[in-house]
């Protein structure tokens, strides 16, 4: 009897490790299908920037989190519970006895075991391990093709400059073949005799907001600190406390110049450590979610991610009067978000599309329409460039809208429209978004060595392409833009 109590005390004590290998292979696949219903393809640097714990405060939209929680850890864990108490109903009802050790822990272990392998590989998949592995194991390094942004002329008469980011904007969106008339009518409109650059590429491994923001501002792919080689990961904390420190973008240069930089944004800024990136790189002021919200905006204004663009463009109204009333020229950035998904919709605007993002596309583009004719009648538009960019192209998840028309779509580029005082011609048919830097700063007045910033080359200018990284074969372009580089980013992400 106590040879017999003694094997079923040890049969008690192992017999959960099963269920929990169980509930840890369901919470990986759940995880894994999630991400890639909520965000579709994704690289690793994506996942670790837009961690609570490594890319800043807040996560943006709280409702994701919530979802997350559920989809991911509370139906796993549910499901295992349920077929626990099932099975042990089931054999008491029928009045089986418990089968040795061996049967019960040791087949169940192996193919739990073996369940728990196989959701890991999906998961690592899915937020793009392998991609990764790859590219670490290059020595390729993109450090020879970087050139630190610099301005070796001043600008005769230095121009204001406004940005506009379009989230999640694409040339695409404008093919009524597609998607039944062209979404970006509105904004064709606003945008006529401007100059229209159809050939705007997103650059190899970008393709969420804060790499589009440092791709066209810093000229580099933005890669996690986290992955960079030689730097401690403990010092990370809680959240980021620099972004890029090392790294001279935009904000750096024209803050140099004597800019006042501004920037105005729907979302929260401290979302994947944005304001943190701005703070660090010359804007004075920005302003996002969490101001807007403590000045109290009617709630009817703000969706699950933030303010409306119509009553963000009203806010730009009043920044550029302020702007354009001192003496020193200024950089005004204003980051839009309707368009993000679930695309927002407000009792301000609405279509009768059956699909809510059409109808967020259209009114987005009607608010931008509105206060861009407003920076016309104001005279704005004689001292000032004006940019329309998307940050990158849109994401075609399983859960987010147009998927299959974007998919089928032959050719995606990003919406870049430029109005500037002075006549505009852009002298190449493609390009990504590292030569926005650089074009921008021309824009302005500025001269650049070689026309080169970061990793790209200006549209302007006719400048030679020989020993730039954008001379090189495309398959390897992409190698050396999305290797590692581990020395120049420990520079970059070190104080």
């Amino acid at each position: 009897m106590a040879r017999n109590g003694s094997q079923q005390s040890k049969r008690s004590r192992l017999s959960p490790l099963p269920w929990v290998l169980s509930t840890l292979a369901l919470v990986l696949l759940a995880t894994a299908w999630w991400i890639n219903f909520r965000f579709g393809s994704v690289i690793l640097e994506q996942v670790l920037l837009n961690l609570p714990i490594t890319g800043g405060e807040g996560v943006g939209n709280d409702r994701l989190v919530i979802e997350a929680a559920v989809v991911c850890i509370g139906l796993p864990v549910l499901v295992v519970s349920l077929v626990a108490v099932a099975r042990r109903l089931i054999r008491r009802a029928r009045g089986h006895r418990p089968p040795p050790v061996k049967t019960a822990v040791r087949r169940p272990l192996v193919a739990t075991g073996l369940a728990f392998a196989v959701s890991l590989a999906v998961l690592l998949s899915v937020t793009g391990v392998p991609q990764y592995a790859v590219a670490i194991l290059s020595d390729r390094t993109f450090a020879a093709y970087y050139a630190t942004p610099a301005v070796a002329a001043e600008a005769k008469e230095p121009r204001n400059l406004i940005t506009i980011y379009l989230e999640s904007m694409e040339n695409t969106f404008s093919d009524a073949s597609i998607f039944g008339r062209d979404l970006l009518s509105g904004l064709d409109d606003a945008t006529s005799g401007w100059e229209v650059y159809d050939g705007l590429e997103q650059y190899p491994s970008g393709g969420w907001t804060m790499a589009g923001i440092v791709g066209t501002q810093c000229g580099i792919p933005l890669k996690s600190k986290l992955l960079v080689d030689g730097v401690n990961p403990n010092d990370f904390g809680e959240k980021v406390t620099t972004y890029l420190p090392g790294a001279t973008c935009l904000g750096d240069v024209l803050s140099e110049e004597g800019y006042t930089n501004v920037f105005l944004g729907g979302a929260d800024s401290r979302f994947a450590g944005k304001g943190t990136f701005l703070s660090d790189h010359g804007y004075d002021q920005i302003l996002g979610r969490e101001v807007w919200e403590a000045a109290g905006e009617d709630e009817e204004d703000i969706s699950v991610w933030g303010l409306s663009d119509r009553r963000l463009l009203e806010h730009a109204r009043e920044t550029v009067s302020e702007l354009r009333a001192s003496d020193t020229p200024y950089n005004l950035t204003i980051f839009t978000l309707d368009t993000h998904e679930p695309g927002g919709v407000y009792p301000s605007c609405d279509t009768d599309d059956a699909v809510a993002m059409a109808t967020a596309i259209t009114c987005s583009m009607s608010a931008v329409a509105d206060f861009l004719g407003y920076l016309e009648d104001e005279g704005v538009l004689d001292d000032t460039v004006v940019m329309l960019m998307g940050d990158h192209l849109k994401a075609t998840s399983d859960g987010g809208a147009f998927k299959t028309e974007l998919e089928g779509a032959s050719d995606r580029t990003i919406v870049f429209r430029v109005s500037s005082p002075d006549p505009v011609a852009f002298d190449r048919p493609r390009t990504d978004q590292f030569s926005i830097l650089p074009t921008t700063l021309e824009l302005l007045g500025f001269s650049l060595v070689d026309g080169r910033a970061g990793l790209g080359v200006s549209l302007m200018g006719g400048h030679d392409l020989t020993d730039t990284a954008l001379a090189l074969p495309s398959d390897e372009y992409e190698a050396t833009v999305t290797a590692p580089s581990s020395a120049l980013y420990k520079e970059f992400w070190q104080d």
